[in-house]
């Protein structure tokens, strides 16, 4: 079965989560607790997808929402082993 891609999500998922790195940081995507201490918090990419999925008016289906998803936690992960590796990790 084909994966379905809702381009308009995707685009607004990725600049709410710029969005939210301008104004909290990395910081507020990562878990507070915890062994791993660069866990990536599954709740706030959620809440990141839902705020897009509010600005572009309409709701889209779960297939497109679940690529949204990881769509962001690619680009957060990217985010995270860049920080590592510039503090020396």
């Amino acid at each position: 079965m084909a994966e379905v891609i809702d381009i308009s999500l995707h685009r607004t998922a990725l600049g709410v989560v710029d969005e939210l790195l301008d104004k909290r940081g990395l910081a507020f995507f990562l878990k507070r607790a915890g062994s791993l201490p660069f866990a990536i918090d599954d709740r706030r990419v959620a809440v990141a997808v839902e705020l897009a999925s509010r600005r572009i008016g309409r709701r889209p289906v779960e297939e497109a929402r679940e690529s949204s998803h990881r769509a962001v936690r690619r680009r957060l992960i990217s985010l995270v082993a860049e920080a590592m590796v510039h503090v020396g990790f």
